[in-house]
């Protein structure tokens, strides 16, 4: 192994307990979604420290995305690590609404090696983990021909403006993404730093959000007449429980008639509702004259989704209750280029060879295939792009899984050894 190389590799081991305390600097800063900024300037915060040039890129006072820049002389490709900022939404609402521990207050914490924290998983360990590997380069003071990026971004995570929530405040989905590529931060390639369990993806679901209202009639309790069947009944929400069972039969049906098999692995495109809304809490002596609900459904790159809208307005129908479907947010998953690709695949498996000893895994989690990440935005936008990272533990309540600290340093120098290949030109010779 050259000399670069093993001095890189050197560098990222030295900063091993560094890894540790970022990833619980970043994790156990409260930066909701929405709220990002705080976080962004944590990142800014690091490099400079590190006398790295960074940048901060405000979309609203409360949010903001964090660039870092490694400049190559121009004579070789650019490639991008982008990890995201958001991981959940807060406040009284959330607490009042979701009913369980918010993960931006419950932080991240580090024992017996393994990193816990749905904050620090989803993604600031892996944010970490790149912010570290670019540091080993910059420290290293190897020539560059193209540049290496770091981006720390707001607003990947899914959400949408719809009813009151309106505003910047509530786009997610790639926002900070787009925003960092339409305003002059464009690579060759792009990295996209989130857990895999060390396989690369590069084909990703799309996503749709749509409400389905149901009208009823504002009835006293004394003076209710239910009717003859459901689609009768003067209360909302009663329909509302036929309709939700209807979509979720639909939902099953149409999660088995698009599964199938990608290059990257198995995509399962899922459908749920995820909000429910309808009469007033504290007056339930009245029948609901209006009820909704919001749901989740993700889509397969390419398919026609007006079609596919269209097929859960026919589930509903099918129950004899009106309702209206409306969508408010639309998505598109996108499929990469595998030979577009070719030079990174090549240096992240030679990278992996070198750090865990074995050629890199060929697909990935169905779960991992079956997400929105943000490879949709720059595959979408013509820029090669995948999905990499080490592993999150399975846990069956989402964040309670834990991400070992040593599967983070391997992800780091694995991200180290891909930016000397791509953008230094440098040769693993033992890979």
């Amino acid at each position: 192994m050259n000399e670069v190389v093993t001095d890189v590799l050197r560098r990222v081991e030295s900063l091993r307990e560094e890894l540790s305390a970022l990833t619980l600097r970043l994790g156990n800063t409260f930066g909701p979604f929405g709220y990002e900024a705080a976080t962004a300037q944590q990142v800014h915060d690091w490099f400079a420290e590190r006398r790295m040039p960074a940048r901060l890129v405000p979309l609203t006072e409360d949010r903001a995305s964090c660039v870092a820049r490694l400049p190559g002389d121009g004579t070789g490709p650019s490639l991008v690590f982008n990890a995201h900022l958001d991981t959940e939404a807060s406040g009284p609402e959330y607490d009042r609404l979701m009913a369980i521990p918010d993960p931006n207050k419950v932080g991240a914490r580090i024992e017996d090696g393994v990193v816990y924290g749905h904050v620090a998983q989803n993604d600031r360990a892996c944010m970490a983990a790149q912010m570290i590997a670019a540091a080993a380069i910059h420290d290293s003071g190897v020539t560059l021909r193209g540049d290496v990026v770091v981006k720390a971004v707001l607003g990947e995570t899914g959400a949408a403006p719809v009813d009151e929530y309106e505003g910047l405040s509530y786009v997610g989905k790639g926002t900070g993404t787009e925003h960092l590529i339409q305003h002059g931060y464009r690579p060759d390639y792009a990295i996209i730093s989130e857990t895999t369990d060390f396989a690369p993806c590069w084909v990703q679901t799309g996503a749709i959000y749509a409400k389905v209202t149901v009208r009823g009639r504002n009835m006293y309790t004394p003076r209710l007449v239910r009717g003859d069947s459901l689609p009768e009944h003067p209360n909302a929400i009663v329909k509302l429980a036929v309709v939700i069972d209807a979509i979720e039969e639909w939902g099953i049906r149409v999660q088995k008639e698009r599964t199938h098999e990608t290059a990257c692995g198995t995509m399962e495109p899922k459908a749920q509702v995820g909000a429910v809304r309808g009469g007033l809490p504290w007056r339930p002596n009245r029948s609901a004259p209006y009820a909704a609900v919001y749901v989740d459904i993700r889509t397969v790159p390419g398919e026609d989704t007006e079609a596919l809208v269209d097929s859960l307005r026919g589930a509903i129908a099918e129950t004899g209750i009106a309702a209206d479907v409306e969508v408010f947010m639309e998505k598109s998953g996108h499929t990469a280029d595998a030979g577009a690709l070719t030079p990174v695949l090549d240096a992240l498996d030679a990278a992996h060879r070198v750090v865990r000893g074995e050629p890199m895994p060929t697909t990935a989690e169905t779960a991992v295939v079956s997400m929105w990440r943000d490879t949709n935005v720059y595959n979408r936008m013509g820029v090669p792009a995948l999905t990499f990272g080490p592993g999150r533990g399975k846990a069956s309540v989402q964040g309670t899984g834990g991400l070992a600290m040593s599967e983070l340093l391997d992800a780091a120098k694995i991200y180290a050894l891909t930016m000397l290949q791509v953008c230094a030109g440098a040769a693993l010779d033992d890979a």
